[in-house]
């Protein structure tokens, strides 16, 4: 688990950014009335009324921790019989490069396959071949040496699976930042439809699940996988399009820089805190909050309690480069949006 320290500030000289302030208007009520014996009547009034209307706007600072949360990453792997002649072997070669690069450090990874390697249909696997947790590339390796190509597609079933939290109790462990990375060549082949498709994603990102997909040697119709991508909760909203061995490795890596680089837990205000009056700075300078992430640049909240945030792409290759130092953030002014 990587930390960083995060301050939140918003102090006088951010009053212009719209912190709300405490007015602190006060009257000195040094009148000076001297009345001297010679009729003099020295009215001075030095109107002193010293309105120091200083409004000195003040917000709370908080030194409090961000955490690079470890991800638990489900790779859900299509291996239908149209995965067969080669595509099949470049996909288990990628997949242990991943682990090489990525585990255990960085991301912890578990494996599930669709169809059940056992049978001969649409069915899916039951329990999950390997759920996600520490250490598990030497299972991971040796289940997949064992698995070979067979029937059927049923892509909707494999990734309605994971609703149930009994199926793979390690991957929907409200402690990570959870991830499938589903690899498909192809449409549901038993049954399953654009609508059931885009019903199974959005439940799953509801239960904190986030789905990314890879299209390797894609066969059928993309309608599907770009329907799972678009619903999937991540900057990733088309599929990865993988042709050969190389374009494989290369999009793993792209997937795995981004899951360990962009999704930080704030530890403090919590999310009674209000969402709207938040800003963050990499070294001083501001980072737009872009909800979409449309720029490339920005960040936005990546939970609905406003627990973790989530940095889009290029501010998330900035701070995988080591150009960041700190990360601050003002809390109590208005939040700048792209």
């Amino acid at each position: 688990m990587t930390k960083m320290s995060i301050s939140f500030f918003c102090g006088i000289a951010a009053a212009a950014l719209g912190c709300n302030g405490v007015g602190d208007d006060r009257d000195d009520g040094t009148s000076d009335t001297d009345t001297d014996t010679d009729t003099d009547v020295d009215t001075d009034a030095d109107s002193d009324t010293d309105a120091d209307t200083e409004s000195d706007s003040f917000c709370d600072e908080l030194n409090i921790p961000i955490y690079n949360d470890p991800a638990r990453v489900m790779l859900l792997m299509d291996h239908s019989s149209s995965m067969a002649g080669g595509n099949w072997d470049i996909a288990r070669n990628a997949v242990y490069d991943l682990l090489t690069t990525f585990a255990p450090t960085s991301l912890e990874f578990g494996l599930d396959t669709f169809p059940d390697p056992t049978t001969n249909g649409c069915y899916v696997a039951a329990p999950v071949v390997v759920d996600c947790g520490p250490e598990t590339e030497g299972d991971i390796q040796s289940s997949l040496e064992g698995i070979g190509t067979v029937s059927m597609t049923p892509l909707r079933d494999a990734l309605n699976n994971f609703i149930d939290p009994d199926y793979a109790p390690g991957c929907c462990s409200t402690e990570y930042n959870k991830y499938i990375i589903l690899l498909a060549d192809g449409e549901d082949s038993c049954g399953g439809l654009v609508s059931d498709l885009i019903d199974v994603t959005t439940t799953l990102v509801s239960l904190g699940i986030r789905v990314i997909v890879i299209g390797f040697n894609v066969n059928m119709s993309v309608e599907q996988l770009n329907a799972i991508a678009s619903n999937g909760g991540t900057t990733f909203t088309t599929y990865l399009n993988a042709n050969d061995a190389d374009s494989l490795t290369a999009a793993f890596n792209t997937i795995g820089t981004s899951i360990i680089s962009c999704v930080f837990t704030i530890g403090e205000p919590d999310a009674s805190a209000n969402p709207n009056l938040v800003n963050f700075y990499f070294d001083d300078a501001l980072v737009y909050m872009d909800e979409d992430c449309s720029s490339g640049s920005g960040w936005r909240w990546a939970n609905d309690d406003h627990t973790q945030v989530e940095f889009c792409p290029d501010s998330c290759d900035l701070l995988g480069s080591g150009a960041v130092d700190e990360i601050t953030a003002t809390f109590g002014c208005d939040t700048i949006i792209e």
